[in-house]
């Protein structure tokens, strides 16, 4: 909230400054101290507000259950890379989109972002079989992680989850 504020409140400065700017353009006059005042404070506040790390800012809005918040920096994260100099692989960030995608429940939104994603991890197929109601391609999947590590709860529970939504009541094996 606070970084919003903060954002509200440059947006607001520089909108003020820009019309003083032109209204004194205008009027042949110069500007004051005030506004020279302000445009300082301006420049501390948005050299504060750029330096903070868009991955630290996602990662840490992911953590809060604030998916839009953690898209929307990871997604200037991955606009950043791709204009940085240097090839870097960026299927961390797919995969992370695609997670947030299906907490969102943005079935388009995951379909998109599959398509950048070379080889897609089993989690990653999971959640695209859930989100598009694939129950039965989502259960294959789950069984296969269940052959990996047996004692898995989480795993049990995902299985279950498909097969209650595939109608299959009497088939929990725990």
């Amino acid at each position: 909230m606070l970084l919003d504020h903060l954002n509200a409140w440059v947006r607001v400065v520089r909108q003020d400054l820009n019309l003083k700017e032109g209204d004194s353009k205008r009027l042949r006059g110069d500007r004051s101290t005030f506004n020279i005042q302000l445009e300082e404070q301006l420049l501390r506040i948005d050299s504060i507000l750029s330096s903070i790390d868009h991955h630290l800012m996602a990662q840490a809005a992911f953590q809060c259950k604030a998916f839009a918040r953690s898209l929307m920096h990871f997604e200037q994260q991955i606009v950043s890379l791709k204009e940085s100099p240097g090839n870097r692989d960026l299927s961390d960030y797919f995969e992370r989109l695609h997670e947030i995608y299906a907490h969102l429940d943005e079935p388009d939104g995951m379909e998109g972002i599959s398509t950048l994603i070379l080889s897609p991890s089993l989690e990653h197929q999971i959640r695209q079989h859930e989100s598009t109601g694939h129950w039965t391609s989502a259960q294959s999947c789950w069984e296969v992680r269940l052959q990996q590590s047996p004692d898995n709860v989480e795993f049990h529970l995902g299985l279950s989850r498909c097969l209650r939504n595939l109608g299959h009541y009497g088939s929990f094996a725990f």
